[in-house]
């Protein structure tokens, strides 16, 4: 179910007004979370509700069998976890990479000359991926493999795990969440707790539910801005055509193409994350940032620090580290792994490795020019550390921008057409909207002023008396549509 609908606007009012109705212990309060959990996913498919189960049950089973006293003390913890990661794997690689395995192995066997009449025995299959597999998947890991590392945690039990897996904010494109960030927030009455007075609690619930709903809708207004408004018009007046036909048009379009395309996908991505914490926070659960000005970092180390953040400290935590990380074995080659991983993370195409291969080659660079930077004493001048940051950041800007086409060209072949055509320098070709350098340049301001915009739109909604509060929310959402498609496409990060 895309939240930028009125069908989803409809399930998430009776949401709130059930969840403020109804809930009103932790025990019903996670039932009723969970219930509305699954009749979400069930909307975006049905056919998939026992894989989301399946994965809860693993990750539980895991988290029982590594944390019970006999298996401690014979040491299989081990390997019950790694069974349960590589199930998961298998499970995901079933469903988004079956064909490419298929296809790539007939033609290896066929470049080696062996015969491939067995591999015609396995059938070939247009596989439908299941809605947020890789996501629910890699929180449900988390969550098992926490439990593994800190015996100390306590597993919990199904119904909480499915939960935690299934929570629909996050279930189709994340953020991934950690189960330490979630299950805090679900906590019960802290009056009936003796943490608080009554009377205090009012106060205090008051001003929060106000701040909650302030943030929440400035979430939400922001999330639609980007996705209806920036995100479609530069995907329908300018990328779309481009990567689909780089040949009909000049030099210079195709390279405003490709940045139109590095600020769609952040208004797209960053949009829908913004929508899942609106949602969240309307719920009174905070759900981690996932993007904070990724196109003004300096450097590739700095951008995912900033570009879809649970990914990037999923793969550091749970990849990189069991790697060795920088405590042993090669520190470069991890790192290039990791994100090799991450690249084929995002589906089965040679166009995905490279693009994460690329980003692992720019890590690579950065540690070893950070380790072996001379003159360190030079750079605390204020004129030449302000221009080597400049320099830095155009260069990595570009850099991430040109690894983009290889992430949106639907082939290797496309992406490479896109390269030569840009540097060819030609004027021959269609041109592009001159309105599409206005949205890009918003979106690009977005780097800058997004948080003081937020801020401020959020301190004004929650001083507003209420009937004002809905009126101006009301006109935001009318403007934002209106400037918007009649149809809006789904998030990309929806195939993922």
């Amino acid at each position: 179910m895309n939240f930028v609908t009125f069908q989803f606007a409809v399930f998430f009012l009776f949401v709130l007004i059930f969840l403020s109705l109804g809930a009103r212990t932790l025990k019903s309060q996670k039932y009723f979370l969970l219930g509305i959990n699954i009749a979400f996913y069930a909307f975006a498919g049905v056919q998939f509700l026992p894989l989301l189960f399946l994965v809860a049950f693993i990750n539980y089973f895991s988290a029982v069998l590594t944390n019970s006293r006999p298996l401690k003390k014979h040491g299989t913890r081990r390997f019950i976890v790694g069974t349960a990661i590589f199930a998961q794997i298998l499970l995901l690689g079933f469903f988004k990479y079956y064909e490419f395995l298929v296809l790539s192995a007939e033609q290896l066997f066929k470049s080696l000359g062996f015969d491939i009449s067995l591999l015609f025995l396995l059938p070939s299959m247009d596989i439908l991926l299941p809605v947020g597999l890789s996501f629910y998947i890699f929180q449900g890991m988390s969550y098992a493999i926490d439990r593994y590392r800190d015996t100390g945690l306590k597993p919990l039990s199904y119904t909480n795990v499915l939960l935690f897996v299934s929570f629909f904010p996050t279930v189709l494109s994340g953020p991934i969440m950690r189960s330490s960030q979630f299950f805090p927030q679900l906590v019960a009455d802290p009056v009936q707790s003796g943490l608080v007075g009554d009377e205090e609690y009012k106060k205090m619930e008051k001003a929060l539910i106000n701040r909650d709903i302030a943030e929440g809708f400035t979430y939400l207004l922001s999330g639609l801005f980007k996705k209806v408004v920036l995100a479609s018009y530069l995907s329908e007046h300018i990328v779309r055509d481009v990567f689909q036909s780089p040949e009909f048009y000049s030099s210079e379009t195709v390279f405003v193409a490709m940045y139109a395309y590095a600020m769609q996908i952040f208004c797209d991505f960053s949009g829908y994350t913004d929508l899942a914490l609106g949602i969240g926070r309307l719920m009174g659960i905070k759900i981690p940032q996932n993007f904070n000005a990724p196109y003004l970092a300096t450097s590739v180390k700095e951008f995912w620090h900033r570009w879809h953040i649970s990914l990037s400290t999923w793969l550091r935590d749970y990849v990189y580290f069991s790697l060795g990380g920088n405590r042993k074995g090669n520190t470069y080659v991890n790192l290039f792994l990791t994100m090799a991983i991450g690249g084929l993370w995002h589906g089965a195409h040679l166009r995905f490795l490279v693009w994460g291969m690329a980003h692992g080659a720019g890590l690579v660079v950065n540690h070893a020019w950070k380790r072996f930077l001379p003159g360190a004493g030079l750079m605390e001048k204020p004129v030449i550390k302000h221009c080597y940051r400049l320099f830095a950041w155009f260069l990595t800007f570009h850099f991430i921008c040109f690894v983009w086409l290889f992430f949106r060209a639907e082939s290797m072949d496309i992406a490479l057409a896109m390269l030569q055509k840009m540097f060819l320098f030609t004027g021959e070709g269609d041109g592009y909207p001159l309105l599409v350098l206005g949205a890009i340049s918003c979106a690009f301001l977005i780097q800058f002023i997004g948080k003081y915009g937020f801020d401020s739109l959020s301190f004004v909604l929650e001083k507003l008396w209420y009937p004002f509060k809905l009126m101006l929310i009301t006109l935001l959402c009318a403007i934002i549509f209106k400037l918007g498609p009649d149809g809006v496409l789904p998030f990309i990060y929806f195939q993922f």
